[in-house]
């Protein structure tokens, strides 16, 4: 994974990636979006902390993504989010939150502007056979021992 570029960021909160920026989002109010394009790979926030609680990874500095049903970012390990593939510039980084929420009962009603909207995200969202594909190596820690837990059993 290439190293994260030195730059500005929430400090003890958290880092971003100098090439990150908050503007204006058409999905919720504020969004970070790639200043440049980003190669693949390329580690874009750093959280000062997550927890794990009640099926829900608890994200504490740095700032977050908004959701999208068609994400460009991944979990890279328990406090970092990476880009999955390569990004233009000005596009907005969005996490599908399935990747880190498992909490049942959870949900957040989708803006977001993809064909692949699900229109209504749930905690279990991560159960979906097609995003357990389409996310394979990119969840986060805790979600990703649940998918592999029920793999296990099947």
């Amino acid at each position: 994974m290439p190293e994260p570029a030195a730059g500005p960021g929430p400090g003890a909160d958290g880092w971003r990636h100098r090439d990150v920026e908050t503007r204006p989002s058409a999905i919720a109010g504020r969004g970070l979006f790639a200043v440049r394009d980003l190669a693949g790979a390329t580690v874009v926030l750093r959280l000062a902390r997550a927890t794990v609680a009640g099926g829900r990874v608890d994200l504490l500095g740095a700032g977050f993504p908004n959701h999208g049903c068609d994400a460009v970012l991944g979990w890279a390990d328990d406090r970092a989010l990476a880009t999955m593939g390569e990004v233009a510039a000005g596009t907005e980084l969005v996490a599908d939150y399935a990747m880190s929420i498992s909490e049942p009962g959870w949900y957040l009603r989708c803006h977001c502007p993809s064909y692949r909207c699900r229109q209504m995200v749930e905690g279990g969202d991560w159960q979906i056979p097609q995003l357990q594909r389409r996310y394979a190596g990119w969840w986060a820690p805790p979600v990703r021992r649940l998918i592999e837990a029920g793999r296990a059993e099947t």
